[in-house]
């Protein structure tokens, strides 16, 4: 029989002890240090993106990169970029982020990331009465120290179901879908629209035009699984003796543990992040309708969706997405987005996109703006 996690709820002075962290040394630790060729391919099939441009280095090296290059969240592989601490067994759910790249991570690249903590608010939502939001800052810089990308991450911190005013989302079983449907799932992903080497210039971009958008799904424990071997999540998942080493670790050192979470995190007798893999955690402990997908992973799916567009001439300059509500394990995400404006900014020719991602019933589940430099057509 499974151990009941312990439910606090957030006390009234809550927000102040969150904010009385910051500032505080962040001890992080990271799940890859190096962009290798493996890593880049594991992180981008943990999303389901088949593009050649972060796997295949005969293709890779005709590009404008010369090589194979990682897809722009693969930071997410390096470091998740969580930074919550404090409120011991207040359960930890990815709010989003807003991303800002300098340059690609190359193959064989080295990197390093550095968080900090610099705020935390309260917030109140429709299905929670109150709950706070938990913002950390993390560069990653490369072995040139060069930044090569920069994250404000953001983490809600929402007491579980079992506590007074805790997360209590409806149970929901995992949808059923005719055959014609899960066949148009499958043909939507085998026929996925990808620019590749067929240059899009900034001229050509016209407002209004539509993004044409990826599908993925219906998720299962496999997929999550998949995305977990490139993409960790927390540091907090260790198997076996490395397990037990840091349940020691957070009763007698803390000290030796990162800090990004509190310690209470790696000592929990059931994990807070097995909910992403198993039903009952997710529904009778932290309050889910179901076991639920990565907020990172859609965040990426998302930028699937504008990097298929851009193609491989282009370059992601910024990716900012909120996660609006839970993906089950059933469900199907279906990304899009349309292009909202064009400017000549510090010299570079810039697109700027809106863009989102829907379950199977048309909700929306992520949303937000990416920022991609493209080339000018030669006059």
């Amino acid at each position: 029989m499974t151990t009941a996690l312990l439910s606090p709820t957030l006390e009234n002075d809550a927000l102040a002890t969150a904010r009385a962290m910051i500032g505080m040394p962040i001890r992080i630790e990271q799940w890859n240090y190096e962009a290798s060729r493996d890593s880049i391919r594991h992180y981008a099939w943990g999303l389901g993106d088949d593009n050649p441009l972060w796997s295949d280095p005969e293709y890779a090296k005709k590009t404008r990169w010369g090589g194979i290059i990682a897809p722009p969240t693969f930071m997410y592989g390096v470091f998740d970029a969580v930074i919550a601490p404090g409120l011991p067994d207040i359960q930890w759910i990815y709010s989003g982020t807003d991303w800002f790249f300098d340059e690609p991570a190359r193959r064989n690249d080295e990197i390093t990331a550095h968080g900090e903590y610099v705020d935390a608010q309260e917030l109140s939502g429709r299905r929670v009465a109150k709950m706070l939001v938990q913002t950390g800052e993390v560069t990653y810089t490369n072995q040139h120290g060069r930044c090569i990308a920069r994250a404000l991450s953001h983490t809600f911190r929402i007491p579980r179901q079992s506590a007074a005013g805790g997360l209590k989302l409806e149970p929901r079983d995992p949808h059923v879908y005719s055959d014609a449907e899960l066949d148009d799932i499958g043909q939507a992903m085998l026929n996925e629209y990808r620019r590749g080497a067929d240059t899009l210039y900034w001229d050509d971009v016209e407002v209004g035009v539509t993004l044409p958008g990826t599908t993925r799904g219906p998720i299962n424990q496999m997929d999550m699984t998949c995305y977990y071997a490139g993409s960790v999540g927390t540091s907090g998942y260790k198997s076996t003796k490395l397990r037990r080493i840091y349940a020691e670790y957070a009763r007698k050192s803390p000290e030796r543990l990162p800090n990004n979470y509190d310690a209470s995190y790696y000592g929990a007798t059931v994990s807070p992040s097995i909910g992403h893999q198993d039903k009952n955690i997710a529904v009778k402990e932290i309050g889910m309708p179901g076991p639920y997908d990565n907020g990172p992973q859609r965040i990426g799916m998302c930028a699937t969706c504008v990097t298929n567009w851009m193609g491989d001439d282009g370059f992601m300059r910024e990716h900012s997405i909120r996660v609006k509500q839970p993906v089950i394990f059933g469900d199907t995400t279906f990304t899009a987005g349309q292009v909202k404006g064009k400017r000549m900014e510090g010299g570079l020719a810039l697109i700027d996109c809106e863009v989102w991602a829907k379950n199977q019933f048309g909700q929306v589940t992520a949303s937000g703006r990416s920022v991609v430099e493209l080339p000018r057509r030669p006059a």
